[in-house]
């Protein structure tokens, strides 16, 4: 049996700040979650859904209070499943109405060992399910939660880098790096970054994914306009989380294509969000 699986753990952030808000009623606060995790459930359900039935190792996933669990052994298809999530989510996110809550959400993933034993309320139920358990389960919840980096990110452990295949890239003066792969008979990339100190000047050897769709397609501008709609959610305390999660837009703008015709939105948006990130 194979133990040794690449795990990834999602945290909705600003959940504490939400439940434990004083100026909502609890009706309020029930609203509010059920918007978020009924839109982040499907979500996560089309794209697993979609690319369980095109691999053969089926991508495992598993929901316990605001956060999601993946496994797999597919590393690429995990990492473009994360991708998929972390780019469609930020679009439904930013436009839930009233928002007075950090719509972000943020992950790790590693490589490490883990098994799944059977789930206690499943069988009280007498029900299938089963929970994960075991070093890569606890590895990737530190992974996101624990190494001080802020924002919508997914945070790569050096294992993970380890079994891919990267290459220098650069383009609008912003150097990465890519892994290319194939979906639906399509030559695609990934793009990823080295983070070599963290925010508290911590050495530390991870690498995070350039998520927004500008990275996939050719100049996306959207998540500039989101950017500023949710602005005003965030207090002097979570600000870092709306700088870094801008500065990952930012790349994601550089890795775009852009037309002559498109040049000047291209350096507008790219100006805009340069500012965000200050």
């Amino acid at each position: 049996m194979e133990y040794m699986k690449y795990c990834v753990f999602i945290d909705v952030l600003g959940y504490g700040e939400l439940v434990k808000d004083p100026t909502k009623s609890n009706a309020e606060k029930i609203q509010t979650l059920n918007s978020i995790y009924s839109n982040l459930a499907s979500s996560l359900l089309i794209t697993i859904n979609e690319i369980n039935s095109v691999i053969s190792d089926k991508i495992f996933i598993k929901s316990f209070s605001d956060c999601f669990y993946l496994e797999s052994t597919n590393l690429l298809a995990l990492l473009y499943s994360c991708q998929r999530i972390f780019n469609d989510t930020f679009g439904f996110y930013t436009n839930l109405p009233d928002s007075e809550y950090t719509p972000l959400i943020r992950g790790g993933i590693v490589k490490d060992w883990t098994v799944r034993f059977k789930d206690l309320a499943a069988i009280t139920n007498n029900e299938d399910g089963t929970n994960p358990v075991g070093l890569g389960v606890a590895r990737a919840y530190w992974t996101s939660e624990k190494t001080k980096l802020s924002g919508m990110r997914l945070i790569i452990s050096e294992e993970v880098i380890a079994d891919l295949s990267l290459i220098n890239y650069s383009k609008n003066g912003y150097d990465c790096f890519a892994q290319e792969y194939t979906y639906n008979n399509i030559l695609n990339s990934l793009f990823l970054e080295r983070i070599t100190e963290n925010e508290d000047g911590c050495a530390v050897n991870v690498y995070e994914l350039i998520w927004p769709e500008a990275a996939m397609s050719s100049c996306t501008y959207d998540y500039v306009t989101q950017l500023n709609n949710i602005r005003q959610n965030f207090n002097t305390k979570s600000l870092r989380h709306f700088q870094k999660t801008a500065l990952v837009v930012l790349k994601g703008l550089l890795l775009s294509d852009c037309s002559e015709r498109t040049a000047h939105i291209f350096e507008k948006n790219k100006i805009e969000l340069t500012e965000m990130t200050t």
